[in-house]
């Protein structure tokens, strides 16, 4: 097989190489721990089978020392990058997110993580939450209703490639079984408080803030006219997602506002 070694994307969590021919290769950054390229690689092959418009999983392959599973590739851009390139097209762009979205919970699942234990473990490690908060927080989530949908997890603008004739949803390494409206309730808090880096000229920052809400407003939208779920369903979960966020990579100044928002909420 035929590698180039060509980064042609890069994250958090890893690099996204092209290799071979029609494949790619998410290379896992040093200190990832080893279980979650395998719980990526299963997930994403559970996703694959159900039929989803997704890259298919090849194989988890040791490479340079790091882990890293090869995916055929999907050609097209992000929607995020053509939201920045066509900024007249954020309602119509919100509209298709609201239409993928739906289309993975119309699935159910039963063999994937469960959202309610994922988000009670990260709730208990969250940083900057007081032991009661935390607490309260869980006891909010276990009387909100439990489901069998598949659910992202992840579910966000640069998580959605768009070609000439097809979509495809990508990076499941987050897709768990649980409720739809918990999962609508992160996209919908990821754009409401999503920061740009502390070097953002403030102008762009604004911009980057407008062009959020109008997304938001959207998809929010068009999820709602037609869904069986609520918009007051949704915002039971915003608290819960909000607290489980605070254990992820974010800008300090993003992890302030969740906090103000998650105390201001329990007030």
């Amino acid at each position: 097989m035929t590698n180039t070694n060509e980064i042609i994307a890069g994250g958090r969590t890893a690099e996204i190489l092209s290799y071979g021919k029609d494949q790619i290769l998410k290379l896992f950054r040093p200190g990832i721990p080893e279980h979650l390229s395998s719980d990526e690689f299963n997930i994403s092959s559970a996703v694959f089978n159900l039929g989803l418009s997704c890259p298919r999983p090849i194989e988890i392959i040791d490479y340079e020392g790091r882990k890293g599973i090869i995916y055929s590739q999907v050609v097209g851009i992000t929607m995020l990058k053509t939201i920045e390139k066509k900024m007249w097209t954020i309602s119509k762009q919100g509209r298709k997110m609201a239409t993928l979205h739906r289309d993975i919970h119309s699935r159910s699942v039963s063999n994937l993580p469960k959202q309610r234990d994922i988000l009670i473990d990260r709730i208990q490690h969250a940083p900057l939450l007081t032991t009661e908060e935390k607490n309260t927080i869980i006891l909010k989530l276990m009387a909100l209703k439990e489901d069998t949908k598949l659910c992202h997890g992840d579910f966000h603008p640069d998580n959605i490639m768009l070609g000439e004739k097809q979509e495809w949803v990508i990076d499941w390494m987050t897709g768990m079984e649980g409720n739809p409206a918990g999962d609508v309730a992160r996209t919908s808090l990821m754009l409401k408080l999503g920061n740009t880096s502390e070097e953002t000229p403030k102008i762009i920052a604004g911009l980057i803030a407008l062009i959020r809400n109008k997304l938001r407003a959207a998809y929010t939208k068009e999820y709602l006219n037609n869904s069986e779920i609520t918009m007051e369903e949704i915002n039971q979960w915003m608290v819960p997602v909000a607290a489980a966020r605070l254990t992820e990579w974010l800008p300090d100044q993003e992890k302030k506002e969740l906090v103000e928002f998650i105390r201001s909420s329990l007030s």
